[in-house]
């Protein structure tokens, strides 16, 4: 941490001073400054992995300051030192100054310590998710030239886009899943349920992909804050701790959309604590104004959460619960399928979705039509003609050309059972 500066702002020496010394031995580069203009100056002129602003200076206020830090160092993780605060100014520092997390004077110096850290490391996240994006362009720019020559080789660097992409977003998860192992599960459970749904509503391609991502990362916003906070009943938590929480859906839009390919996934995750009546957050959209992407995601993460809380529902309860939140909470027709969906998952289902918190890339079964097979489906068993003949092998990735050959051959031999195929990438 030798490299990571944290800048300190107070008008009071004395208060400086103490922050000094609490991070002397920390191993950051410690900026201190007295103003929210000479903040700014520092904020220019070095790389600041974090800043602690007092919420009351005289001139630029703590507010004020904050959201122009926001403007010039958008990666900066900005919090907010104060003494005493209304809910107006909490909620004006979290949307002009987007402010990260709220600390009260006096302060703890470990509870400190530990809140500096936590955005330490989220700003170290969000600078590896640049590095990341970076090298995936690159290797984007490297396969679009290699692929030019031949249409054999286009489809066969696509295939490798397509890779590099699962892994890509994978690798978002299992970072979740190192920072908190219930999220992690969390979160890839519920991107299996919602693969599985978005494909029995005729989801494909691109479409089903961006939903898969934004399950799988709808909760890279929360790291950072502490779990004692996350565990606490909704009842029991302070303002500043729910507008924190509350802010998950749009600030993991914010670090998702960083990455182009990511940016519907982006869209999805904003809306996915939005309401069908139009009660949720954190834009209060109705009905069809709602991403419909995120109207899977809503249902599918209610339902795991439920079923994974500290008291667990059973299936049915679960599902009682689902079903109470129709045309309230949930797209009625969303929640039409959810229910024949979630009647159709046995047990060996959800043991797999709970395996799949360890493996992000875990199979799991799904049986579609013969009409609804399309590209990149990896069979989970044969497939065989009416009369018993083996028309395709089980673990084949299908591709354009061979669903085409098998469509002529089901005209002349009809294929009447449903299509085995595994619901997650291989």
């Amino acid at each position: 941490m030798a490299n990571t500066n944290i800048l300190f702002v107070d008008d009071e020496k004395n208060i400086l001073g103490s922050l000094s010394r609490v991070f002397r031995k920390e191993g950051y580069g410690i900026l201190l400054a007295e103003s929210g203009e000479c903040g700014l100056d520092l904020i220019r002129n070095n790389s600041v992995a974090a800043v602690v602003s007092d919420q009351r200076m005289p001139g630029m206020g703590g507010v004020e300051f904050l959201k122009k830090v926001r403007e010039a160092s958008p990666d900066t993780v900005r919090m907010m030192l104060t003494g005493q605060a209304d809910m107006a100014e909490i909620t004006g520092a979290i949307n002009e100054g987007g402010v990260y997390r709220y600390i009260t004077k006096p302060w703890d110096d470990e509870e400190l310590k530990h809140i500096v850290k936590a955005a330490v490391e989220r700003y170290s996240l969000v600078a590896e998710n640049r590095r990341l994006q970076q090298a995936t362009m690159k290797q984007n720019a490297e396969l679009f030239e290699l692929n030019q020559a031949l249409e054999a080789r286009v489809e066969e660097k696509t295939k490798k886009l397509r890779e590099s992409f699962f892994s890509f977003v994978g690798l978002c998860g299992d970072m979740i899943e190192l920072h908190d192992q219930l999220s992690g599960g969390h979160c890839k459970r519920v991107a299996v349920l919602s693969r599985g749904l978005g494909q029995r509503l005729g989801l494909k391609g691109f479409e089903l992909e961006a939903l898969w991502a934004a399950a799988l990362l709808h909760e890279i916003g929360l790291i950072g804050i502490p779990r004692e906070v996350l565990d606490k009943p909704e009842g029991d938590l302070l303002d500043s701790e729910r507008a924190l929480i509350r802010n998950n859906p749009a600030l993991s839009q914010e670090i998702i959309s960083r990455i182009d390919i990511l940016r519907q996934s982006g869209l999805i995750v904003r809306s996915h604590m939005e309401c069908f009546d139009g009660s949720g957050y954190p834009d209060r959209l109705k009905g069809g104004e709602v991403n419909y992407g995120s109207r899977i995601l809503s249902i599918c993460n209610e339902y795991d959460r439920l079923r994974h809380a500290r008291h667990p529902y059973s299936k049915v309860e679960a599902l009682a619960a689902i079903e109470r939140g129709r045309a309230r909470r949930f797209d009625p027709d969303v929640t039409e399928a959810f229910l024949k969906f979630a009647s159709e998952i046995n047990d060996g289902y959800e043991n797999q979705m709970s395996a799949h918190a360890r493996n992000t890339m875990l199979p799991v079964n799904m049986k579609v039509e013969i009409q609804d097979i399309s590209a990149g489906m990896v069979l989970a068993k044969p497939l065989a003609s009416g009369r018993g003949r083996l028309l395709v092998g089980q673990g084949t990735v299908m591709t354009e050309a061979l669903i085409e050959k098998v469509l002529n051959f089901h005209k002349i031999d009809p294929i009447t059972d449903p299509v085995e195929v595994l619901a997650q990438p291989v």
